[in-house]
């Protein structure tokens, strides 16, 4: 790959070889994990997709329900501004394979994509196999100097550190493409908030700066948001605006919000992006100026396609970073051929002896 040429109206922006998207550590957890003594055997999940792409969150929004006076809910309107600008988009999705006798399978993978005047351009990672077992989460914990548990939850373990190992991909992915790129609008897919040992504050707080050095803003859409105004979810503060308008609720959030161990590190809009389009929760690193932060929403809509409110170049992110059933078909036959591992459902009795009617989701 070439050019680091960063005019975006003039050529196009291609990842070169200093752009290392998969790091290093990563990919040795995922060597030794799957090195160590696999059985014969492993149990393929019987709905593989897309029942079967796990979706941890590491967004540590409380739910928490706003007050909000008649002034803080007044729309903000949005004018295109005059000029392009790069726009890049991050996502990194992980799936369960299977389960073997000692632990999980799972895979994870990340997508960058970045609009140029010709289209949008892409670059993928991955996929990385991991075998969660007890030794191998220990090791996990070790390399990755997570604590030597984790908080209290109702997910089994195996799939919370897979969202840690997750995470790490993420994080990693988005500071390289923040060193990278120049004068960009770098979108990530949830919110910038972060301060629990799941979702440590420290590695964004590096992106973020990172992203100011090199004069890129970050903003951060979620799909959905536990902060809600008389029972609903804040985005429906757009419903009754026909026009693409931003609603400023962070002063209003942060009256709410705990100020230690969560941490806020954007300024929070309800986003409307198109005037017939979906609204959004957006997080804007909160050490830009707000008049800063709405220059780059300006910036957003008119150097990218947002025709359902949601930016084209983090909607292909998603889509880019997503498991199709024929790439798991393609990880299990890697697995065969690498590791002689046959996906083989262990006897199921109430199968044999009920048939359909011994489905898994009955009483017992």
């Amino acid at each position: 790959m070439t050019s680091t040429v960063l005019n975006q109206s003039q050529e196009e922006i291609r990842l070169d070889e200093s752009v290392d998207l998969l790091p290093a550590f990563l990919i040795r957890l995922s060597n030794e994990s799957l090195n160590l003594k696999l059985n014969e055997r492993y149990d393929p999940l019987d709905q593989m997709l897309p029942q079967n792409s796990v979706d941890v969150s590491t967004d540590e929004d409380l739910s928490i329900s706003l007050n909000l006076s008649q002034s803080e809910t007044e729309p903000i309107l949005i004018q295109p501004w005059s000029k392009l600008c790069p726009v890049v988009g991050v996502d990194v999705s992980s799936i369960r394979i299977g389960e073997t006798s000692e632990g999980m399978l799972c895979a994870l993978r990340g997508a960058v994509v970045w609009r140029s005047p010709t289209g949008y351009l892409y670059s993928r990672c991955g996929p990385l196999i991991f075998h969660l077992t007890e030794t191998t989460i220990h090791s996990i914990f070790e390399r990755l100097r997570f604590p030597s548990g984790l908080s209290e939850s109702y997910l089994p373990l195996a799939t919370r550190v897979l969202g840690r190992l997750r995470n790490a991909l993420e994080r990693w992915i988005q500071r390289s493409i923040c060193h990278f790129f120049k004068d960009s609008l770098i979108l990530f897919d949830g919110s910038l908030t972060a301060g629990t040992p799941d979702n440590p504050a420290r590695p964004i707080e590096a992106i973020l700066r990172t992203a100011r050095n090199n004069g890129d803003t970050v903003l951060a859409i979620s799909k959905s948001t536990k902060l809600r105004l008389m029972g609903n979810e804040i985005t429906h503060l757009t419903d009754h605006i026909s026009s693409a308008c931003l609603i400023d609720v962070d002063s209003a959030v942060r009256r709410y919000f705990p100020i230690y161990p969560v941490q806020l590190l954007g300024r929070i809009f309800v986003a409307k992006l198109f005037q017939k389009g979906f609204s959004f929760r957006l997080d804007i690193d909160k050490e830009v100026s707000r008049d800063e932060a709405i220059k780059s929403v300006r910036k957003l809509v008119v150097s990218d396609l947002v025709s359902q409110g949601y930016p084209e170049t983090l909607r292909l992110a998603h889509i880019l970073s997503t498991f199709t059933a024929n790439e798991v078909i393609g990880i299990q036959r890697f697995l065969r051929g690498r590791y002689g591992l046959r996906a083989e459902p262990p006897f199921n009795l109430r199968r044999s002896l009920f048939g359909p009617y011994g489905s898994s989701w009955e009483a017992s």
